[in-house]
């Protein structure tokens, strides 16, 4: 099935003016009406579909049904009473992923030092992507060859003061069109902890860093897979990308920092697609846009339901696999000098932010609407739980 690009746009506005959005498709809905028939598909086909997406997309499909219990709450005035049906808690929900993000950058908020964060990027050619897709094990290695790249540098540079930095990898494997695309994200302090110093680090030697990164992923690359086929794929990289693998790091992209969290882990824990770009989802067709990277044109595309189911599930990380790690001294084994610093935000502040993340509250921020505000004004109570069917 190949792709079929329908139209390109200069503009948002000129895409939604052609295209209006006349229903809101929600994945769920489009697994459940699909995800039958594409096994059916993937089983003529010999196409391997791994366990851990038949347990995602399970989970997926029943959350927030009876299959996973609920919790009922009643009003202390008139008695009425509501039920809350339980969440599946997976990385392939969209509604549980949003409330894992909104978790997840709470909790880095409280762990990062109150400085200014570079954002780097790091990406390899994608004569490399499918050795990933065929061998997942190899996702860390990327994680290894970025921290090596950064830590060697400071070691390199600051060998006096042994300055060690502090920064955060989140691993991604799509692209705007949701293709497969490995690549990694970095967000680096631009500050370092010495031996008894502190310095401030805002230069970063992109030529270094590019081919530092390209020999280190190489290498370990080679290492793992131990295939003279490799040794020819690794020659023509060096032949190709003389000036080593791309390095990406704009100076203030992100100055409120938190934007920048969120931006990078927005879809480390649900599907990597946002249901607002469906256009539509007819014989067995489905219609949706994106943003292409390189010149940020808007391009519509029309693909076969089942070539869009595959390109969503093979995002699903390996069960346990963490695509967000920290090094240096945001490592757990962190640099004295770090206890010191100021956080970005005070302990006594974080228990307020994470009482935000809780189920009611989301729910007023979201729907600005007290799920548990009767219409009698009264507060309701809870009352029990029914577990789970399964």
């Amino acid at each position: 099935m190949k792709n079929n690009v329908v139209a390109i746009f200069d503009s948002q506005k000129d895409l939604l003016e052609t295209f209006p959005k006349k229903f809101h498709w929600y994945l769920k809905d489009i697994f459940n009406d699909y995800w039958d028939d594409f096994l059916e598909f993937a089983e003529k086909k010999n196409l391997v579909i791994r366990p851990v997406v038949l347990k995602e997309v399970h989970k997926m499909q029943i959350c927030k049904t009876k299959a996973l219990g609920y919790s009922v709450y009643e009003c202390p005035n008139c008695h009425k009473t509501l039920t809350s049906y339980h969440t599946c808690k997976g990385r392939f929900c969209n509604s549980c992923g949003m409330k894992y993000q909104k978790q997840r950058v709470t909790q880095i908020l409280g762990k990062v030092i109150d400085v200014p964060h570079r954002h780097l990027v790091f990406s390899m050619p994608n004569i490399l992507w499918n050795l990933f897709l065929k061998d997942r094990s190899l996702l860390s290695l990327v994680f290894d060859a970025v921290s090596s790249t950064l830590l060697s540098w400071f070691r390199d540079s600051y060998k006096s003061q042994n300055y060690k930095p502090g920064f955060i990898l989140v691993l991604h494997t799509f692209g705007r069109d949701d293709k497969w695309n490995v690549h990694m994200h970095c967000l680096i302090a631009d500050r370092a902890f010495g031996n008894s110093l502190e310095k401030k680090v805002d230069f970063f030697p992109y030529d270094m860093l590019r081919k530092r990164f390209q020999t280190i992923l190489l290498n370990l690359l080679e290492n793992a897979l131990s295939a003279p086929v490799f040794r020819s794929l690794k020659n023509k990289c060096y032949k190709e990308y003389f000036n080593g693998f791309y390095v990406r790091a704009k100076k203030n992209e992100f100055p409120d920092f938190k934007k920048g969290i969120e931006y990078v882990l927005r879809y480390c824990s649900r599907p990597c697609f946002a249901e607002y770009r469906i256009i539509d989802v007819e014989d067995d067709y489905i219609t949706f846009w994106y943003q292409r990277h390189e010149d940020n044109k808007f391009v519509v595309e029309k693909i076969h339901i089942f070539e869009f189911i595959a390109r969503l599930i093979r995002h699903i990380p390996q069960e346990n696999f963490k695509t967000i790690r920290y090094y240096g001294f945001y490592s757990s084994k962190s640099h004295p000098l770090y206890h010191l610093a100021r956080k970005l935000v005070h302990a006594t502040k974080l228990a307020f932010y994470r009482s935000l993340n809780s189920w009611r509250n989301l729910m007023v921020r979201t729907f600005q609407k007290d799920p548990l505000l009767c219409s009698c004004g009264a507060t309701m109570k809870f009352l029990y739980d029914v577990p789970r069917l399964e």
